[in-house]
């Protein structure tokens, strides 16, 4: 077929189009309505490409539209219209039928879902375009010839059933996997967003994660909570037997949950008395993966110092002049871990216990 650059010799047909008739219709009578996607959805380079292609072949594949007056509704193929007038066309061939605007819309989305440049947003947003419209998920695979497990998923991703900050990532454009988007809204909906989906999202980004970290970090928050939830069903559990023993007597007080802060307070308020025992007493009744969780409280500050290990003392005091400015609330602990770290000190329990105790008493 050679390309279509004829005019069309007869008048607008004012009858109406009872079954769809094939015609070459004026490309100045036809009229786009919005789509899924803004524009044509390719860019000048590849228009212009259709545009060579249709000169060489023509337009095989006729355009789809519905009468309006003395003008045609385009229903499908707005890329192959743009391309024939680049291509120097006048006229387009042309399918027409009856239709009304919700048909044409139905019909419209249809052609556009079932495009292959569309990005993974504007995809569920067409599908999820005709769920509005009242289509059951049957329909809805029948119109675009999927199946409804990829329906379902992709409907899913649309943006109405996204939580905020998955809703930014897929806005981002990072990926087209659409697993992956899926897992991140599910870690989303953990309510264990922060830090760690903030970190994922952060690497995923930057190319340095993918899906099966998405994956794992989702195993992990969904391990936690159900070690949550069956503490809260045990705590519930004891409180409802009550604080007596079947024989009447008091129960002994279980002993209080390990915490590394208030075991923190506790060394503490010891450094702060004079007089108190050796550090190496203080701490002796901690395990090493509990000092080591004391002491990692300071890692930061710690890791300041370090990295002027080799800084003059005046760099060194200007760091810890940083600190103090930047906390508020430094204390003795921060410091002591930012001195550790300037000296080349390794960050222990003992050896931070041991400046906080300097820092309180000087050299007593």
């Amino acid at each position: 077929m050679t390309a279509v650059t004829t005019e069309i010799l007869s008048a607008v047909p004012s009858v109406s189009h009872a079954k769809p008739t094939l015609e070459f219709v004026s490309l100045n009578i036809i009229d786009f309505l919005p789509q899924v996607r803004t524009g044509s959805g390719l860019g000048d380079e590849e228009l212009q490409e259709l545009a060579e292609s249709l000169k060489a072949q023509g337009m095989l594949q006729p355009v789809l539209l519905r009468p309006l007056g003395d003008r045609f509704v385009l229903i499908a193929g707005e890329r192959r219209c743009r391309a024939a007038h680049l291509a120097g066309f006048s006229h387009v061939p042309a399918l027409i039928g009856e239709a009304d605007e919700e048909r044409s819309g139905i019909l419209q989305l249809v052609e556009n879902v079932q495009r292959e440049d569309l990005s993974l947003m504007e995809l569920a947003a067409g599908l999820r375009s005709l769920a509005d419209q009242g289509k059951t998920l049957s329909e809805i695979c029948q119109l675009v010839k999927k199946s409804k497990s990829w329906v379902s998923k992709h409907l899913a991703a649309s943006v109405e059933n996204l939580g905020y900050y998955t809703r930014q990532f897929m806005q981002s454009e990072t990926t087209e996997d659409l697993e992956l988007v899926l897992v991140v809204n599910q870690i989303e909906k953990t309510g264990k967003w922060y830090p760690r989906g903030t970190q994922l999202v952060d690497r995923l980004e930057a190319g340095k994660a993918g899906r099966e970290e998405a994956r794992a970090l989702l195993a992990t928050l969904k391990e936690e909570l159900a070690a949550e939830i069956a503490q809260k069903k045990a705590d519930k559990k004891a409180a409802k037997q009550g604080s007596l023993a079947l024989d009447g007597e008091a129960k002994e007080p279980e002993p209080p949950k390990w915490d590394a802060w208030d075991a923190e307070r506790d060394l503490n308020d010891q450094l702060t008395e004079e007089g108190h025992a050796p550090v190496a007493e203080l701490i002796q009744g901690l395990t090493k993966a509990q000092q080591a969780e004391i002491a990692g409280h300071y890692k930061k500050d710690h890791d300041a110092g370090k990295a002027l290990s080799k800084a003059t003392d005046v760099l060194k005091l200007r760091g810890l002049h940083k600190l103090i400015e930047e906390n508020y609330d430094a204390d003795n602990w921060k410091s002591a871990a930012f001195i550790l770290g300037s000296s080349s000190i390794k960050l222990t329990l003992a050896d931070l216990a041991g400046e906080v105790h300097q820092l309180m008493h000087g050299g007593a």
